[in-house]
């Protein structure tokens, strides 16, 4: 038996729930309630995988029981428990949504097999709810892969021969690179429909809700647990989970993790029952894991388990080929044929001499930005917004565009920029300027910054700074 499935007996005599209680202790969770109204409040508070509902209470009819609590709880199962079985009554249960129909005295063989026939019941319907939520609250599966480059094809030729291998993945990119694309990509080769598609950002979750996120809760497990929730490895049996921003999960779950991968086995939160997950793990990182692994932010073990095979997604600066067929890409996607523009071949040269720091979501959104800004069907290197004034070259040097009356750099409109603009732009150069120094070695910069180790990557990060 399992005592972390619970019963709900619904019965007015007294003497018999007791008797209940006794004899499932150490079985099942049991819960007692002696009318319908009862059980309704019991049930908004608690969760419960069956439900035993007494045909004759007194002043009710047990069968339209299973209509009240049907009207708010649609999915529960319940089954009926009457003294004796007559076999009207039995059809009548079956027709008003009863699981099954159960005689006093109740035997323990019997509830088991009701029991696990609901559990089953249950799990495919809470697995069916949160696979459709998940998969509604993805991406639309409208973007594809646009690349033309030398570096791209090589990429996706280690792509075709990873396919039906079933190794787990991680995939190492910049910012903005499209791991999550290629991610997709990956499971999409493998041909069937009936594989699901499990996608989580690690650093958009907060850290103490994490573990509840992968694994599951089950109700009463933690403050505000109100409902058992299925976790994402769950749902990801026999298909893919995609696990964004690894390296920003922390230590003590990453222990979890790995015994996941090991032992293919994890516990819901509130829970002993073990629960088999057999799902190839693709996670992504926006950093190499190395200097993760020496400061002990990561584990070694785990990353021997994540990095069967290695991707590698080249940034946008390597593979600069690819940007007209990106911005042909995007004007598609982000304007009506009526109202398209074309980039003039000044823009376009600017476009493919910038550094891109966001890659090609940067580029997608400047794209976009020029698009419903500039009026007219030509986009000139003049209507560039004043952010893209400041380019850095490819070999990551800054080269701003400055105007020789003031020292600063202009507006769109020929104006200054704004202080705290003005302020971020001369930071970010500075960062650069000591990465550069000191050899891209991030402990010296940040020494000699005056700021940790962390913050410099923090900094980095929003800044767009490559090093």
């Amino acid at each position: 038996m399992n005592p972390d499935r619970r019963i709900l007996i619904i019965d007015d005599d007294s003497d018999f729930l007791a008797a209940m209680c006794m004899q499932f202790r150490g079985r099942y969770g049991v819960m007692t309630a002696k009318s319908i109204s009862e059980a309704l409040i019991l049930l908004e508070k608690s969760d419960v995988d069956l439900i035993l509902l007494d045909v004759g209470l007194e002043g009710e009819d047990g069968l339209d029981g299973i209509k009240k609590i049907h009207a708010v709880h649609p999915l529960m199962s319940i089954a009926m428990l009457s003294g004796m079985r007559d076999v009207k009554t039995v059809v009548q249960a079956i027709r008003s949504g009863a699981v099954d129909y159960l005689t006093k005295p109740l035997e323990n063989e019997d509830l088991a097999e009701v029991m696990e026939k609901a559990v089953a019941t249950r799990s495919v319907y809470e697995r069916c709810e949160a696979l459709l939520l998940t998969q509604t609250n993805g991406k639309n599966g409208n973007d594809s892969i646009v690349y033309k480059s030398r570096a791209m094809q090589q990429l996706f030729e280690q792509v075709e021969q990873i396919k039906m291998c079933g190794a787990n993945i991680l995939i190492v990119g910049e910012t903005g690179t499209g791991k999550d694309l290629l991610a997709r990509y990956i499971h999409q080769q493998e041909g069937s429909n009936r594989r699901p598609f499990i996608a989580m950002n690690c650093a958009a979750i907060p850290e103490h809700l994490l573990e509840s996120e992968m694994f599951g809760h089950e109700t009463g497990a933690f403050t505000g647990a109100s409902k058992r929730r299925i976790g994402r490895f769950e749902l990801a049996h026999g298909g893919d989970i995609f696990l964004d921003e690894i390296s920003t999960m922390k230590t003590m779950l990453q222990v979890k993790l790995l015994r996941v991968l090991q032992d293919k086995e994890f516990c819901r939160l509130g829970s002993c029952s073990p629960i088999y997950s057999d799902c190839r793990v693709i996670s992504a990182s926006n950093q190499p894991l190395d200097h993760l692994i020496e400061t002990g932010s990561f584990r070694l073990d785990l990353y021997h388990r994540l990095c069967v095979i290695q991707l590698v997604v080249p940034p946008l600066r390597e593979r600069s080929d690819d940007i007209p067929l990106l911005v042909e890409h995007f004007i598609d996607k982000f304007t009506e044929p009526s109202r398209r523009k074309r980039f003039s071949e000044n823009a376009m040269s600017r476009l493919m001499e910038y550094s891109w720091p966001g890659n090609v979501r940067e580029l997608a959104n400047v794209v976009q930005s020029l698009s419903i800004m500039v009026r007219g069907d030509t986009i000139c290197d003049t209507s560039f917004p004043a952010w893209m004034m400041s380019i850095r070259s490819k070999n990551g040097a800054s080269a701003p565009y400055v105007n020789s009356s003031c020292g600063l750099p202009p507006d769109i409109d020929g104006q200054v920029f704004l202080l705290k603009e003005y302020v971020a732009n001369a930071e970010r150069r500075h960062i650069e300027h000591a990465l550069q120094f000191h050899n891209f070695e991030k402990s010296k910069t940040a020494a000699a910054l005056g700021i940790s180790r962390t913050t410099l990557y923090l900094k980095m990060r929003e800044m767009g700074v490559v090093g």
